[in-house]
């Protein structure tokens, strides 16, 4: 069905960008209404969790090297419990998608195009998205490997040029009310891992699978010293204070001045954060496309990446009307919501296990 291949490396900036670019955004103030200064602590022990859900799926997905998490799905749970997995797969995938594209849609239209309807800038994004999907896997590959290294050398200069501003006191004392509201601040960000169900449908189309456990891991290490990063120079900046803002990292951001010339550079981090989003979305539209395809058995996926897309629109707008109340949902009902997939990804690494232990048990 897909023909196309991608490296190791490029499926890691891939998963590198379905956390990244988000988390640059949202980590100090979701993690900080309950750690406060320590909120930079709180991706630490996410990360120190999620490693576990993460080497299962990868696992997993290595006992069936060419087949996706959608087909062996059928022989861990059976047909009907396979497909209903693989279908509750798919899904994620459509609905992570719609989050992504309904905060990409809040953001612009909150920071930068306060006139505009979100539905605009998320309906353009979207279609972008299905049209990159329509040219496969390896388009994808290349688009991550042009756009991440741009990415992180921007943020990094943005980040030095704040260093004027920081002071480093802010986050001290650290675990000042010892290590329990920087864990409860964890929460949220663990929950996020269930996005690496995915890599139950992107390995098989991994050129060089034996560098896949290299990669992951090595994938696993930057979001988390991106995200730790992210609340560190938050806390430098801001001090308890950080996760009442909005959006921190543009705050960071505004209080870059070099004299008369050289201010108001929020428009380069918008250039090189929108290409970041783009590439997130597309990651996670390609795998419900993909999946689409196969739990319908339709040859060609590439005819489905449009219809998905307008129908990953409608839902992202089919919810919490007001901001604030969708930030609100992402704090209760969407954690519970990533917590079951996360579930049903270690329900079919258990399955998986046991069939592994059967296989492996003596005759007779």
């Amino acid at each position: 069905m897909e023909k196309g291949r991608i490296s190791a490396a490029q499926f890691g900036i891939l998963f590198y960008s379905i956390l990244a670019y988000d988390g640059l955004l949202l980590i100090p103030k979701i993690t900080g209404k309950e750690a406060g200064r320590d909120l930079w602590l709180s991706p630490v022990w996410a990360h120190l969790v999620g490693l576990v859900y993460v080497i299962a799926i990868l696992r997993m997905a290595r006992m069936f090297p060419k087949e996706t998490v959608v087909q062996y799905g059928k022989r861990l749970l059976g047909t009907v419990g396979g497909k209903a997995a693989g279908a509750a797969v798919i899904f994620y995938c459509v609905y992570l998608t719609s989050v992504i594209l309904r905060i990409y849609g809040d953001f612009i239209s909150a920071v930068f195009l306060d006139r505009t309807p979100p539905l605009v800038p998320a309906g353009g994004i979207m279609l972008l998205a299905a049209y990159a999907v329509r040219g496969g896997v390896e388009a994808l590959g290349r688009l991550a490997q042009l756009f991440l290294p741009v990415t992180v050398l921007v943020f990094g200069f943005l980040i030095v040029l704040t260093i004027p501003e920081w002071e480093v006191t802010n986050v001290l004392p650290i675990m000042g009310q010892g290590p329990l509201p920087s864990v409860k601040g964890a929460l949220v960000p663990t929950s996020w891992f269930a996005g690496y169900i995915m890599l139950g449908l992107y390995y098989p189309l991994i050129s060089n699978q034996r560098q896949a456990k290299t990669y992951t891991l090595l994938t696993w290490f930057s979001l988390m010293l991106t995200l730790v990063v992210s609340g560190l120079v938050s806390v430098f900046l801001f001090g308890k204070h950080a996760g009442t803002l909005n959006y921190p990292f543009i705050e960071v951001v505004r209080y870059i001045a070099i004299g008369e010339f050289f201010q108001h550079v929020d428009a380069l981090l918008l250039a090189v954060w929108l290409p970041g989003t783009f590439l997130q979305l597309a990651t996670y539209q390609y795998a419900a496309v993909l999946g689409t395809a196969q739990w319908l058995g339709i040859e060609d996926y590439k005819a489905i990446a449009f219809p998905i897309g307008f129908f990953t629109l409608v839902l992202s707008v089919w919810g919490p009307s007001s901001e604030v109340d969708f930030d609100r949902y992402l704090g209760s009902s969407h954690i519970v919501f990533d917590f079951a997939f996360i579930a049903i990804g270690l329900l079919l690494c258990l399955a998986a296990w046991i069939r592994g232990s059967v296989a492996r048990r003596p005759q007779g």
